[in-house]
């Protein structure tokens, strides 16, 4: 097996792993900070539901509160990608616009849009346009912290959006915090794979993908942890993969995973948790036993709440996407393509 520990301090330059290593950290010092923001102007407001607006690392979140109101909310919150806004969004509604720099062009056309609107916009950024604007609009803005990809502070984003609910009281925080925190900490030590251990399963795993097609499954309930893990895969392991939902995906690609030529370059990942529906367990059992498709990886994402599940699987694919790029020789933070677009976008 590769010593990626070697192959991390000749590569990541720019210290990513430092920062995957301090998720439970952020997520506890934003948690933490939370209970001091002033959300005066909106707490006592009652609301419709939320939008969350951001691309990239910055929307990831949205798309984890959704899943999170779906099972047990009382809320819906919907991801928006993109310019202006959904033609059905009223006054009503509330927007949480996060963009990590503070400067991504289309979160900020969403909000000139739900300004005008008449809406209630709450803003995390560390700092940029979106401070801004919302600062000079008479809205709610959030500091982030600044100084490393969005895709690596997720522990600030995704933690400040969740506290946000929390302190709303449109979503129920788990019951002991501090024993889910000490447990995320066990799961990123047991991941960081800079120790070269002989039994250490994310460089077997990623050892086992690499120059295969990726593709990651997750059930219902773990549904936007398979999306990020694409994402993670694209932008720290500089590869292409592709994920689908179990159950919508015995609908379909399942017939494709039926042929026998259709699946010689294959590699699979199935995140899957001890909440997830039984019917849904009853599915990966027939989809393993009649797939014949190595190597497939059953990702078992541990945890006393829906919440800390969801977690543990961005540590999982946190550390699993590093792996990959060190495997392949990149710098896990590197996204030339990504910053080509924004200087040309910007001209």
């Amino acid at each position: 097996m590769v010593a990626l520990g070697k192959r991390a301090k000749n590569l990541d330059g720019s210290d990513m792993l430092g920062h995957i290593r301090n998720f439970p950290t952020d997520l506890s010092t934003v948690w933490t900070q939370s209970e001091s923001w002033d959300l005066s102007s909106i707490e006592d407001t009652t609301f419709t539901g939320v939008v969350c607006l951001g691309m990239g690392g910055s929307a990831s979140g949205g798309d984890f509160l959704s899943c999170l109101s779906d099972a047990d909310g009382c809320l819906p919150f919907i991801a928006h990608r993109g310019y202006d806004l959904p033609a059905w969004v009223s006054e009503n509604w509330l927007i949480l616009a996060t963009s990590y720099s503070g400067n991504t062009e289309e979160t900020i056309d969403a909000v000139e849009a739900a300004i005008g609107l008449g809406c209630s916009v709450v803003g995390l950024s560390s700092g940029g346009s979106l401070q801004t604007l919302l600062q000079n609009s008479n809205q709610t803005w959030i500091e982030l912290p600044g100084g490393q990809p969005p895709r690596s502070a997720f522990g600030h984003i995704f933690g400040a959006q969740v506290a946000l609910a929390w302190r709303l009281g449109i979503m129920s925080a788990p019951d002991d915090i501090e024993a889910m925190l000490e447990r995320l900490t066990e799961a990123v030590e047991a991941c960081d794979f800079t120790h070269d251990g002989d039994d250490d399963v994310i460089a077997e795993i990623a050892e086992s993908i690499l120059n295969r097609e990726v593709s990651v499954l997750a059930t219902q309930s773990l549904a936007p942890t398979a999306y990020r893990a694409v994402c993670q895969l694209n932008e720290n392991g500089g590869i292409f993969a592709r994920s689908h939902v179990i159950p919508e995906m015995n609908h379909n690609e399942i017939v494709a995973w039926g042929e026998e030529n259709a699946v010689e370059n294959q590699s699979l990942l199935i995140f899957s948790w001890d909440g997830v529906h039984e019917r849904n367990d009853l599915r990966i059992d027939w989809f393993l036993e009649h797939i014949s498709v190595e190597p497939a990886w059953g990702l078992l994402c541990e945890g006393e709440s829906h919440l800390e599940a969801l977690l543990y699987a961005v540590i999982l694919m946190d550390w699993l996407s590093c792996a990959v790029a060190l495997l392949r020789g990149k710098d896990p933070t590197a996204i030339g393509p990504i910053v080509g677009l924004k200087d040309h976008l910007s001209q």
